[in-house]
Parts: C-alpha cells; structure tokens; sequence
C-alpha cells in the first residue's frame, strides 16, 4: 500500500532536519516525512498529494513563519484535508493561538518549543492511529454505502423478478383455468363447465324471473362421416361446426362442446322465441358451410338437430332443463334431422 505521509513545516532549516531525522527514525518505515520552509509550498505539497491519490495523515506547522501564519496555514489544510491531524508547533505562540487553532483550524494537538523527543514521537503515533482509524471508518461507511447501493438494485432487480414471475403465474394459472374448462379440440368451454354454469343460471333465472334458453345441438348422421372421411377428416368437420355455433353469440352466453358430436349453448335473458331464432341460424349457417365432403352425408350437406328449453317455463332445474333441450333434439332427429324442435311446456 501507499505510504502515509507527514509534512513538516518550518522557515528554519535546522528545525526542518531534527523533525526529519526524529520523525523518520520512528516512523520512516510505515510513513514517507516531507519538509517545507514556507506555508506557500506547503500548501503545494497538499495539492500534489490530493493529485496523486496520497494521504495526507499528519501536518505539523510553526506558528512564526514569514507570510502565512502556522495557525492560518492548518485552518487552510483544514479545508483542503479535513482528515488530517495537525499539530502547532512554537515557542511563541500564547494561549488565545491555540484556542483559535483549535477553534479554526481543526487542532489536534499543541506542542512548545523546544519540544520533547519522545513527546512528539508519541503525539504523532497517537495522531496516526487517530487517522488510520478515521480513514478506516470512512472506507468502511463508503463500503457499507456502496453496499447498500448493490442491496438496494439488487432489491429492486428481485422485486422485478418477483413481479415478473407473478404475471407469469398468474397467466399460467389463467391458462390452466381455461383449460380446465376447455374442450380441447374445439377450443369452446367442455361438458363440465356447461353443467357448473348451467345451475347458476337456472337459479338466477327463478330469482329474477328472467328466462335462460338451452340449446342441444347434433351433428346429424356423424358416425357415417367419420366411417367414410376418417377421424381426422372428422375432427376438422366438428372444429368447423363449433365455430358455426360460436359464430356471433354474446359474451355472457356459454358455448359448450357436450360431448362427441353434441354442441350446447346456454342463452342468458332469452325468450323461447330468440332461443328459436338462434336456433334456425345456426342450423341454416352449418348446412350452407362449405365443410369437406359434406356432400357424402346422407341429406347431402352437414347438417344439425338442434333441441331447445326454457326456464322456468319447460323446467325449473338445472338436470330437467338439459333433460327437456335432450328430448327436444331426440324429436328433431326422429322426425328428419336437420330442424329445430322446441321442448312441450312441462309446467
């Protein structure tokens, strides 16, 4: 490491080579000793050190010196080094000096002329320690501030994260949501979510009064499409008529694949009347679609059967409701498929 260094500062050259001599034969090992005759290249030694990246530990300055005083010249070091110990070196200076050195210039210590050998050596040790233990406190305080400044991004990087992952796990969760609810070849909502939102409708509507429509749609003659075109011929057949059924219903209206080729729709706030005119459009848009090899099918087209109920009109629960659209779509496959049959009033 860079030696410390200690400057001594004194217009009288035999002053200058004791202090040089006493100071370097204690402390020349752990500390580099520079003289100055005048405060002027004094203060060009503090400059030149603060350059160079030194450390200034000690000053020691005579109060009598032609031009700067020592006192004025610690109070400047002060300013310049305000680390730096300082010590008022004279034989002349009274009691009100050294209480404006002490006051002014940041003084650490006092010592008369003609000084005491020893004196001085442990003054300037005790200065040094004083210095290495602020220095270290000041490096530490840096340190902990540096610190700090990493804690600190590194908080706010793992808050980020944090957030960043809990968007993801939400999403995730989302996706997971909807593909529990999800048919996965039509993509519409799956058996399962039909019946969950099917009960709270039903008792919504017998609170309200407002009327709920099911509709349970068929692919006619399907078994014989998937005989002659194959499965996967069959599988595009089925994504295209749940598009079809899907095709410009409301948002708060539950669009279902039941099961095989059977679609479902439950109508919020529908009268039979809008519920048979759904209906009818559906079944129209599925026997005009261009679906391939729909001209193999027995009425010549893809066709659907389509059973509708009410409630509380046909029934007044969830499991008669769907059974009423159920027996309603059997009487519309039994009397020629491709139409849509409402349910007999049961109340």
């Amino acid at each position: 490491m860079t030696k410390e260094h200690i400057i001594c500062v004194d217009d009288e050259e035999g002053i200058l080579t004791a202090l040089r001599q006493q100071l370097g034969a204690r402390f020349g090992d752990e500390c580099q000793i520079e003289v100055a005759q005048s405060a002027h290249d004094a203060l060009e030694l503090v400059e030149e050190l603060k350059r160079d990246g030194e450390q200034l530990a000690v000053m020691i300055a005579d109060q009598i010196m032609p031009g700067m005083k020592g006192v004025e010249l610690l109070e400047e070091v002060h300013k310049r080094s305000p680390g730096t110990t300082k010590i008022l070196l004279t034989g002349q200076a009274g009691l009100d000096a050294v209480v404006a050195a002490i006051n002014r210039a940041g003084l650490n210590r006092y010592i008369p002329k003609p000084w005491d050998e020893p004196d001085l050596r442990l003054t300037v040790e005790n200065l040094l320690r004083t210095f290495r233990l602020h220095r270290q406190n000041e490096l530490l305080v840096d340190d902990l501030k540096r610190k700090n400044t990493e804690l600190e991004a590194a908080k706010l990087s793992l808050e980020e994260k944090v957030r960043a992952r809990t968007v993801e796990l939400e999403e995730a969760n989302l996706r997971l949501n909807r593909l529990a609810v999800t048919d996965g070849l039509t993509g519409l909502f799956n058996h399962r979510y039909l019946h969950e939102q099917l009960k709270v409708a039903v008792e919504r509507s017998l609170r309200s009064g407002t009327p709920v429509a099911m509709l349970m749609i068929d692919v006619d003659h399907f078994k014989k499409y998937n005989d002659r075109c194959g499965h996967p011929a069959g599988d595009e057949a089925l994504r295209c008529v749940a598009r079809l059924v899907a095709q410009d219903r409301r948002q708060v209206d539950v669009v279902a694949r039941y099961g095989g080729e059977e679609f479902a729709i439950l109508l919020h706030d529908a009268s039979r009347e809008i519920a048979t005119e759904v209906a009818e459009k559906i079944r129209e848009r599925v026997s005009l679609a261009p679906i391939v090899h729909a001209e193999r099918q027995p009425l010549g087209k893809m066709t659907v059967s389509i059973g509708i109920a009410v409630c509380p009109e046909d029934a007044t629960t969830a499991e008669s409701l769907l059974e009423a659209a159920d027996v309603a779509l059997y009487r519309a496959k039994k009397s020629g498929r491709d139409m849509v049959v409402s349910a007999a009033r049961q109340i």
